[in-house]
């Protein structure tokens, strides 16, 4: 047997050295955290393939090309995960009160084409977000008659909506609230 082969826990070299990974490491990547979270997910790499270091004085200098590697990566991945993020602020912040606004208009006037009770309780619970019994109460109508209005002001809805918006669906709610 040589004494130069790896130790039966490899775990147990590299663990001895992880504060020479981890200052390598926070030098790269400017976090202590994210280098603790490099450091240990490298060590869980290395351990699945540690097999092909069979020389213990390497295993270092080995470990040490797999953290290079991955902070490579990290850094090549840095432009795109930024472009992402703002590509995503981007589409989530586009007007979203303008776009809210615009619907809330279409469908307000949608709901004054109902019968009136429907139109009345559709705004309350719908657009005022009153509960249905709150709503029954302040239109003199019990519970179980709101709750069998509600759902048929809202199928008289559904279907009206369907026909107004089947042609402005294709343009901007901007161009919807024109043709209200």
């Amino acid at each position: 047997m040589t004494t130069n082969t790896v130790p039966s826990q490899p775990a147990d070299s590299l663990w001895a050295e992880r504060a020479r990974f981890r200052a390598y490491l926070v030098a790269r990547v400017g976090h202590e955290a994210e280098a603790d979270d490099f450091l240990q997910n490298s060590l869980l790499k290395a351990m699945r393939s540690v097999g092909e270091v069979h020389d213990e004085a390497r295993l270092t200098e080995w470990f040490f090309k797999v953290l290079r590697r991955a902070v490579v990566e990290h850094v090549r991945s840095r432009p795109s995960a930024a472009a992402r993020e703002r590509a995503w602020h981007a589409a989530t912040a586009a007007s979203p009160a303008t776009d809210e606004h615009a619907i809330n208009r279409c469908i307000e006037a949608l709901i004054a084409t109902l019968k009136p009770r429907h139109a009345a309780l559709l705004h309350l619970i719908e657009l005022d977000g009153t509960s249905v019994w709150t709503a029954a109460t302040a239109l003199g109508i019990t519970a179980n008659s709101a709750w069998v209005t509600l759902h048929r002001a809202r199928t008289q809805l559904r279907a009206k909506l369907e026909s107004f918006c089947r042609e402005c669906v294709q343009e901007p709610w901007a161009d919807c609230a024109k043709s209200a």
